[in-house]
């Protein structure tokens, strides 16, 4: 008989089922040694900041919502099923993120941007290299930045899966 049990995220807060850690979080792609048992997961909810965090965080909600619409347009749009699986991937996890940031400043955004994007799958596999070197590039300089370990977490594992997305932006181009 196999055990299943829940396990959540400690950057999302996400809970997924199994009966072990995933190697990724399913909802926000990071890794799986942020998988806890359930009932070892801590809640932070808002989290008190120094104001220049604040305003990483504020800016990183912004790149997160930008790339979430991006790669929507991108699934829209996308020539074949592969690249619109890889854009709806990259769009729900992106929200993820948003809507962790969100929840860190204990604000809702209510406008979401409206970008431009390609007319092709390559192109717009190279514009998402674009996005995630900038989101990647600011994360690691508000991590360091950020005297709050717990905005020090969030900016390095958002660094990791950007890394992660970029990657498979590289790899899938049409």
């Amino acid at each position: 008989m196999i055990f299943i049990k829940p396990w959540r995220c400690q950057i999302c807060g996400e809970t997924y089922f199994g009966s072990e850690a995933a190697d990724r979080c399913p909802f926000c792609g990071a890794d799986g040694e942020n998988l806890k048992a359930a009932a070892h997961y801590l809640d932070y909810g808002v989290v008190e900041m120094s104001e220049q965090s604040r305003k990483d965080c504020l800016h990183a909600l912004e790149l997160e919502n930008d790339n979430t619409v991006f790669y929507g347009k991108c699934a829209e749009a996308a020539e074949n099923q592969v690249s619109e699986s890889i854009f709806k991937r990259l769009k729900k996890q992106e929200a993820e993120h948003a809507s962790l940031l969100e929840d860190m400043l204990g604000i809702e955004t209510d406008e979401l941007p409206d970008p431009d994007i390609p007319d092709n799958d390559y192109d717009r596999f190279e514009e998402a290299n674009k996005h995630e070197k900038r989101a990647i590039d600011f994360y690691l300089k508000a991590a360091r930045r950020a005297p709050e370990l717990r905005v020090q977490q969030i900016f390095r594992a958002l660094s990791d899966i950007e890394i992660e997305h970029l990657t498979m932006a590289n790899s899938f181009k049409a």
